[in-house]
């Protein structure tokens, strides 16, 4: 198949070297330069020495009438994805959308109205859903092990200074305002899978704001609490300020509690009664985390052959956006 890619950050790099791994045809639509073009200029210069020079169109509309793909994947800044969404959709392109969908509701309405019109098929990147053992604790949780969920507890942190060594992160969207950055949506990965596994909340309280020593203008720090129907609580702790990094995910029930932690590879589940011992599981011994990122861009294509539903939908992604931004709205964000 082939896929325009608009966005040729490490995420948009990451989806080209998997998506040219799997044979497919791919070519790039660059806006312009800005604070990353030397990390892009390399890649391209890489690819060139490897004899895989890559086809870069500037024109957007010139890139679809040219090059023609099956879908366009939307990996630029955060701030940018609806406005390029948009384009592509009135086109009549299939889209993958990277994480998050937006930084704000403006365009969203037209862009749905759009996908219904023209069937179009639209998937939003929240790789975490191909993690193994949250695929496992997700069927635990259903299946009744650790009974009816009372509350759970969600931590996301990480220090954003290393996240690009080739960077300054001053200079990078995350931490601007405007430039859709900051922990809520950057981390909103961990919003997603709360979403994932048990739906929209009935109520957010939030704190936070800027609140380390770090620079830019937006949110490094939020600490929520969403409340679900049956008065089910979770906490939810984002920073940009952790090191070492750490996410972990815990739901307490009624028969016991079960927690994954990402960082340390497990899962673990206790009971409630003493006498039984704590389960634990690791994830797959040959597993990378490149292979989430695989699997979902698997499921995308295999969902535009075969004329499935994607995995994420765009109403999904709208959900997740939601949550999102009732935080960011309680820290006045």
């Amino acid at each position: 198949m082939k896929f325009l890619i608009c966005g040729i950050g490490s995420i948009g790099q990451r989806h080209y070297k998997n998506m040219n791994s799997l044979g497919h045809q791919l070519a790039l639509f660059r806006a312009g330069g800005g604070a990353n073009a030397p990390f892009i200029e390399k890649f391209l210069s890489e690819e060139k020495s490897a004899g895989r020079p890559v086809k870069t169109y500037y024109n957007f509309q010139e890139a679809i009438d040219d090059f023609r793909p099956d879908a366009v994947f939307i990996t630029n800044p955060n701030s940018r994805h609806l406005e390029t969404a948009l384009l592509a959709a009135k086109s009549g392109c299939n889209l993958f959308i990277e994480k998050p969908l937006s930084h704000t509701r403006d365009g969203l309405a037209e862009l749905k109205t759009l996908a219904d019109k023209k069937k179009l098929k639209i998937m939003i990147g929240y790789n975490l859903r191909w993690h193994p053992l949250l695929i496992k604790m997700k069927t635990m949780v259903a299946d009744g092990v650790i009974g009816q969920p009372i509350c759970a507890n969600i931590e996301m942190g990480e220090n954003i200074e290393d996240w690009h060594p080739w960077e300054d992160y001053r200079q990078t969207y995350a931490t601007c305002k405007d430039g859709g950055g900051g922990a809520v949506l950057c981390f909103s990965h961990d919003i997603d899978y709360l979403y994932w596994f048990f739906g929209m909340p009935e109520r957010i309280q939030a704190m936070g704001g800027k609140i380390t020593p770090l620079g830019g203008d937006a949110e490094d720090m939020v600490k929520a609490l969403l409340e679900y129907k049956n008065k089910f609580i979770v906490s939810l702790h984002l920073d940009y300020w952790q090191r070492p990094p750490g996410r972990c995910f815990e739901i307490i029930g009624t028969k016991g509690k079960i927690t994954w932690d990402y960082y340390a590879k497990n899962l673990t589940w206790v009971s409630r009664d003493s006498n039984t011992v704590p389960a634990v599981y690791t994830v797959p011994e040959n597993f990378d985390r490149n292979d989430m990122f695989v699997d979902e861009i698997k499921d995308f294509i295999d969902a535009l052959e075969n004329k499935k539903e994607v995995a994420i939908p765009l109403q999904e992604g709208m959900d997740v956006l939601e949550i999102s931004l009732g935080i960011k709205k309680q820290i006045g964000f």
